[in-house]
């Protein structure tokens, strides 16, 4: 019986594992990065094993890791030192590209890497289905050293549990996730850095409510990852940064040349969150996006389902083809 092994560091890490355990039989090992995570692994008992040490995993078949970016190299160079059994590491870290050219570099050929990223159905409440990861997809971005054996279990673990395999160049996803992910959590550091500094903050900070808490909660990423995520996208991360500072620029100076129009300018905006949070990120607005992902598609798409209230949105479409446009007072 193969043993696979997870590294957790996230709950959907731990419900991956999870539906891998339900639907396969394997024996499945894991390993918490945080000790804060300890008890969430005993509690699932889904574990044959629950490890420690890194060292003691290299034996395993599949390692799934699931880490801050700034311990990958680390984590991968201990499961790989005196290793000369087949082993496949299966990578869910960001900054695909710079951690694809480092296994090509540095990893034997008896190593098979493959980067991935697992899309899900972040309104599971919506669903008929438990599975947070049913119909989704799992981005696969292969290293050039692939057991075919090993990676053919691994594609039908991925089918087991109702997901669907799709193959995106490192480079694309980094885009996404530049865009997605990334700047926005820097607009939050800045955000939170400018208000604290300003004198009023002490009188101020009562007012901070949920809301402003959500909008700088990017802030609480550990700022060390964050720096090499960076570090390993810049030239993506300064395109996107160009591109959201320049529509920022434009609400300015609108507001500096008392521009009417920029009330049309944020309906557009909320317009464009609402096709968002609907699934409608196609070319055509008022269809859903296919399942077969393109590059010409929204880059959220890539990052979280667009699927994500379906059951809402047939009922409303029974009475309208626009639900997402905004509805003036006058």
């Amino acid at each position: 019986m193969a043993i696979i092994s997870f590294i957790i560091n996230s709950d959907i890490s731990l419900e991956f594992a999870k539906q891998i355990k339900n639907n396969n039989n394997f024996e499945i090992h894991g390993l918490a990065v945080n000790n804060s995570l300890d008890s969430k692994l005993k509690d699932s008992k889904i574990f044959t094993k629950i490890h420690k040490k890194l060292n003691s995993l290299p034996s395993h078949d599949i390692i799934f890791i699931d880490c801050m970016v700034k311990y990958r190299n680390e984590i991968i160079q201990t499961l790989i030192k005196n290793n000369d059994k087949k082993l496949l590491i299966v990578d869910f870290t960001p900054a695909k590209s710079k951690a694809i050219e480092w296994a090509n570099k540095n990893l034997n050929k008896n190593i098979s890497y493959v980067s991935a990223f697992l899309v899900s159905n972040i309104n599971i409440q919506y669903s008929k289905s438990e599975n947070i990861f049913e119909d989704q997809k799992c981005l696969l971005m292969p290293g050039q050293n692939i057991d075919d054996s090993y990676y053919k279990i691994f594609v039908q673990m991925i089918e087991s549990i109702e997901m669907k395999p799709y193959f995106l160049e490192p480079q694309e996803f980094d885009s996404y996730y530049a865009a997605t992910t990334l700047i926005p959590k820097l607009i939050s550091f800045s955000l939170i850095k400018k208000i604290e500094s300003s004198s009023s903050w002490t009188e101020m900070s009562n007012l901070a409510n949920e809301e402003f808490g959500n909008l700088t909660i990017g802030s609480k990423t550990d700022a060390e990852d964050i720096f090499e995520i960076l570090n390993s996208t810049t030239d993506l991360s300064k395109y996107w940064m160009k591109e959201i500072f320049s529509e920022i620029s434009i609400i300015n100076n609108k507001i500096l040349a008392g521009d009417q129009n920029l009330l049309d300018y944020l309906i557009n905006g909320w317009e464009s969150r609402m096709r968002w949070e609907l699934g409608i990120t196609g070319s055509n607005e008022n269809t859903p996006s296919p399942n077969i992902l393109s590059s010409g598609q929204a880059m959220a798409g890539f990052l979280v389902s667009e699927n994500l209230v379906q059951k809402n949105i047939d009922r409303e479409r029974s009475k309208t083809k626009d639900i997402w446009r905004y509805k003036k007072k006058k």
